[in-house]
């Protein structure tokens, strides 16, 4: 079964996310959206291949969008693939790599 990892600067992007959301739209909400991410995570681990290339960041980068926010991964050893980054769509993307 594919599996994929969450680097830390994206665990730092998913806490700064659910803290927004929370504040913003409340706990449902809040709740509701990181499983939206964490499923889409999954997808992107089952089928690598769907997102853009970002060889502009880094070789091998991808990114696919969800909600108000870009993923950015790779496929890192043995298939696994590696969340690199969650940034809302509107983020200056190239200031956070």
């Amino acid at each position: 079964m594919p599996s994929f990892k969450v680097t830390r600067k994206a665990q730092a992007d998913l806490i700064a996310i659910g803290r927004f959301t929370l504040k913003e739209w409340g706990a449902q909400q809040r709740n509701s959206y990181l499983l939206q991410l964490d499923q889409c995570f999954s997808q992107l681990a089952e089928n690598p291949e769907i997102g853009t290339a970002c060889d502009f960041i880094a070789e091998g980068y991808r990114k696919f969008p969800q909600g108000s926010h870009l993923i950015f991964y790779k496929r890192g050893t043995e298939g696994v693939v590696e969340i690199i980054r969650v940034l809302h769509e509107s983020a200056d993307v190239d200031s956070k790599f």
